[in-house]
């Protein structure tokens, strides 16, 4: 790994990804010419040695062949690390085409509000892969689990507009309740920042751009109130939180704390302290201090995650067969 690729660029939301120039270097001013090398000039040229490649970078560049024509290494692997993100609407696709209404009522909160988490914490996961690991093949994935994520919870409501029997029509429907208001929040906010994912947005709107595409991060926190109203603290009893029978963890098979687990890891990661400690680790050679310090909120983020795919898969897999869970 190369010594000055760890906090190379600031954290980005998805569709700046596949907008950035291939060089920054135009966006440094150059010394004077008679000026002669001064440790001030070569610290001021400094950023410019930051953007260089990493070895996996390069490897991941160079073309194969591959039926008769040439195609990046990266573009398979980003193809292929891709693939989950339509997985919860491939879930709903046989009671969509049945029009199983059953299935929708019962399940479609679950297969398509889940896909819509894991999605989001994917599309957060990107920025502190790069501050780790130094590489940047990977962060167009970030701009994609970002619209499969908007896909996912505007079919999310949507189908709740339709299915949900609450009482007050469409509206009630999807905001009748404080925890269907959080998800109606998070769709509202999510359909423009879509929308704006493209470069005719980010020409018009300049340097607000990343602000507004940093609304992601309201989004993220709406979805914090949403599960803690949707199901408490899971100490309830019931048919709420963890009371469900058969459910004896009131923890991980609690959404909010899955939802913590995987946020902490993520939040840390993006703290401009943490991203400097990091650079300066990695300018002494040091990574290794780095990945045991963080190895414990990167083992909890996996414990999370693991068990929100957990819900996803088996419910997913009930939505698909017709046979909705209503656990």
């Amino acid at each position: 790994m190369p010594r000055n690729t760890v906090g190379a660029q600031p954290d980005q939301s998805w569709a700046q990804d596949y907008y950035q120039p291939a060089s920054p270097a135009g966006t440094w001013p150059a010394p004077p010419r008679a000026a002669k090398p001064t440790a001030k000039t070569a610290a001021d040229h400094q950023p410019q040695r930051r953007t260089a490649k990493s070895r996996v970078d390069e490897w991941m560049d160079v073309d194969f062949k591959f039926g008769g024509s040439r195609i990046k290494r990266k573009a398979i692997a980003l193809v292929l690390l891709g693939l989950p993100a339509p997985v919860p609407l491939f879930f709903m696709l046989p009671a969509l085409l049945t029009l199983n209404s059953n299935t929708f009522a019962v399940s479609v909160d679950d297969t398509l509000g889940t896909g819509a988490e894991v999605c989001l914490f994917l599309c957060l996961l990107v920025t502190p892969m790069v501050t780790l690991t130094g590489q940047h093949w990977f962060v167009p994935l970030r701009r994609w689990y970002g619209i499969m994520m908007a896909a996912t919870s505007i079919g999310d409501a949507v189908a709740a507009s339709i299915t949900d029997t609450f009482a007050g029509g469409v509206f009630g429907r999807v905001a009748g309740h404080v925890f269907e208001l959080m998800g109606f929040f998070m769709v509202m906010l999510v359909i423009p920042i879509v929308c704006t994912s493209n470069p005719w947005a980010q020409r018009k709107l300049g340097k607000y751009w990343k602000r507004f595409q940093r609304l992601t991060y309201v989004i993220w926190g709406l979805l914090a109130c949403h599960l803690m109203l949707l199901e408490g603290f899971g100490f309830e009893s019931g048919n709420n939180g963890s009371g469900f029978a058969g459910d004896g963890d009131a923890i991980f098979h609690q959404r909010f704390y899955q939802y913590s687990a995987c946020s902490l890891f993520l939040l840390t990661l993006r703290l401009p302290p943490i991203k400097r400690w990091i650079a300066d680790r990695q300018k002494e050679g040091r990574m290794w201090l780095v990945w045991v310090t963080v190895a414990p909120i990167f083992a909890l983020f996996l414990l999370g995650f693991v068990f929100i795919l957990n819900e996803q898969i088996f419910k997913g897999i009930d939505s698909f067969t017709n046979n909705p869970s209503n656990e």
